[in-house]
């Protein structure tokens, strides 16, 4: 059996939670230099700019938590060389962070499209 090391695996395990941390700071950094800049009335695609930016942090964000989620339920992320016994932990915690990143990311997304960047 070959090991791998700790930090590979966690970092594997946790990488739902930074791709969500990333998607946090992103929304609340666009928000911020629009606002800083009154870039509000600025357009991209005919929809205003902290929309459009918003919308596209969010749909990266989401599909690599879903790619993550995948890799879990595929067993194909983090853990596939563990024993077995590790390995179904380290599947099940993976794809448990993956959902809930999913649901934390359209939780800071929606909001932000829905509400006035500096309303």
């Amino acid at each position: 059996m070959e090991k791998t090391a700790f930090t590979a695996t966690f970092t594997g395990m946790m990488s739902a939670f930074l791709i969500w941390a990333a998607h946090f700071a992103a929304v609340y950094g666009i928000n911020g230099l629009i606002c800083a800049r009154e870039l509000e009335r600025v357009e991209l695609y005919g929809q205003p700019a902290p929309v459009v930016l918003v919308l596209g942090a969010t749909g990266v964000a989401l599909l690599l938590a879903a790619a993550v989620l995948a890799a879990a339920l595929w067993g194909i992320g983090p853990g596939r060389r563990a024993s077995e016994d590790p390995r179904r932990f380290i599947r099940f915690f993976t794809a448990l962070a993956a959902a809930g990143a999913l649901v934390a990311i359209l939780w800071n997304g929606l909001p932000a499209l829905q509400v006035p960047a500096c309303g």
